[in-house]
């Protein structure tokens, strides 16, 4: 019983800084800002249409399934081993895929306040991409309470506070009597049609908002669930979304959106305004602020997919090696095997032609291969709720909100297919094919894996007879 207890680490203080610092991230800023005043629209329709419903939805299915392993119990619950596997693969892909971009950011962050060029010194981005992430890894080990006691550090000091900050300095720049860069007009908020190139980055937005459920993969180490989640869950959900809106809307009004590089922005802004004000050491602190923030979303994802991952492979006959825990109850195998395949990703930023394009080109896969697992997840959450007896309220809310968040996942798929225009016309083809080729490729190995394992199962049965 007191091992049990002491097991059940995770209260709602704790939840709510592990959702925070896994989707509340500064690194998403410099996307949203690039639409402008036109964001606020943007966000209020990702918001209301996917991001709260995904919230709720999160709440109800961490109920509901109160175990160590979190969506993948929920999608095979619906629709069998196969897909459940297939779901925590995407999510696992989406985010190995995404691993590489956070640690650049946290490196440029670095290289900034060091006052050395991001775009010629990517050997050196290679490294310290590298030796932080085995360094996390190596936290990790030491079990899930030391974990949240990261996110919760994270969350307030890297991420809140740096926002809240910006914000803040974007008031005062206005009151000041500052011009703003971006028109503060009724019209700016009307999202600009003429052009659809500009569509690419709404799937940016909605991956900004991807994460809530990372939570549920702790179910098991959760102080009264039935409690805890809903209330984390909703608080957590209008934190994040608040704060997204102003921040990105803080960053343009600043610094024209046009001009707001994607990797080093939020530096930008910060050199620009503690510049004006000659306050230089502003930049310094804020830099450390942005790096914990970074380094904050980064573990709490790593250890969150690896107990998803540990589960996904139980289940499937993987090798013992990847199914040991330590005496800390964590799958330090699973971790050592995302860093291996983490660290041959990172060549990404030596073979594309600058860092900023390998930026874009793995944001944007990654934001394809998480909306797919979102449009599975909501596709299994309508089944689930329907097979369950239910109040009328909650019956009518499991159908309307997860076909509106499933919705957007197939738009926001749709949408990502199409070149932002920094894309040039000739490389066209080219990135089309890598989006599809990518998707096809990582979606039939979960499913070539499962056929290979019953294969030898069949096998083995015959030869016993």
């Amino acid at each position: 019983m007191e091992a049990s207890q002491k097991k059940k680490c995770l209260g709602v203080f704790q939840l709510m800084m592990i959702a925070v610092v896994s989707v509340d991230s500064l690194r998403n800023l410099p996307i949203g800002a690039q639409y402008g005043l036109s964001l606020i629209t943007l966000y209020a329709v990702a918001g209301l249409a996917f991001f709260l419903p995904l919230a709720w939805t999160t709440s109800q299915l961490a109920v509901r399934f109160p175990n160590v392993g979190g969506s993948y119990l929920w999608v095979e619950a619906a629709f069998g081993k196969s897909l459940g596997y297939l779901s925590i693969w995407l999510q696992w892909t989406y985010n190995i895929i995404w691993y590489p971009t956070i640690f650049a950011f946290i490196s440029s962050t670095l290289l900034s306040l060091a006052s050395i060029d991001v775009e010629s010194n990517r050997w050196l981005i290679l490294l310290i991409c590298a030796s932080l992430f085995w360094l996390i890894t190596f936290v990790h080990s030491f079990g899930m309470r030391a974990s949240s006691w990261i996110s919760a550090v994270s969350a307030i000091v890297g991420t809140l506070v740096p926002m809240l900050l910006m914000i803040g300095l974007a008031a005062y720049w206005l009151l000041s009597g500052a011009p703003s860069a971006t028109p503060l007009t009724w019209q700016g908020l009307k999202p600009d049609a003429a052009t659809l190139n500009n569509l690419a980055y709404f799937s940016n937005i909605l991956f900004s908002l991807l994460g809530l459920e990372v939570i549920a993969m702790h179910a098991g180490n959760v102080k009264d669930p039935a409690r805890s989640y809903p209330k984390a869950l909703m608080s957590s959900a209008l934190i994040i979304l608040t704060t997204l809106m102003l921040s990105s809307l803080a960053l343009c009004i600043v610094i024209p959106p046009g001009k707001i590089m994607l990797i080093s922005g939020i530096m930008d802004v910060f050199n620009l305004f503690f510049a004006s004000y000659h306050f230089p050491i502003g930049t310094t602190l804020i830099g450390w602020c942005i790096i914990i923030g970074g380094l904050g979303i980064a573990s709490s994802w790593m250890i969150g997919l690896a107990r998803g991952l540990h589960v996904a492979l139980a289940s499937t006959n993987s090798p013992k090696i990847l199914l040991k825990l330590n005496k800390n109850g964590v799958p330090l195998n699973v971790l050592y095997f995302q860093g291996i395949i983490y660290t041959l990703l990172l060549s990404a930023f030596l073979l594309l032609p600058n860092v900023n394009s390998s930026y874009w080109l793995l944001s944007a896969l990654s934001a394809q291969f998480a909306l797919l697992y979102y449009a599975l997840l909501f596709a299994a959450a309508i089944k689930l709720f329907r097979s369950a007896p239910q109040k009328k309220l909650v019956a009518i809310l499991g159908y309307v909100l997860p076909i509106s968040a499933g919705v957007m996942s197939v738009i926001g798929i749709s949408v990502g297919f199409i070149p932002p225009s920094n894309i040039q016309p000739a490389d066209v083809l080219q990135y089309e094919l890598f989006m599809i080729l990518s998707l096809l490729f990582f979606c039939i190995i979960p499913f070539l894996v499962l056929r290979k394992k019953h294969g030898k199962k069949a096998m083995a049965l015959a030869a016993s007879h």
